[in-house]
């Protein structure tokens, strides 16, 4: 579960990131929904890393 957290976290990072230079890693997603999807791959990753840590 930490593997996916961790790499949940930096897709959402790379995502923000390059969102500002124009390039667009959720296209398959609606324009509205896609401004908001790095938050959202963000929390989600960082629950599997909380997750993965009470499991410990």
């Amino acid at each position: 579960m930490q593997i996916i957290g961790i790499i949940l976290i930096v897709f959402a990072i790379a995502d923000f990131g390059l969102s500002y230079m124009g390039i667009n890693l959720t296209p398959f997603l609606p324009p509205e929904i896609s401004r908001f999807s790095p938050i959202a791959i963000g929390l989600l990753g960082g629950f599997l890393l909380n997750i993965g840590n009470k499991n410990k």
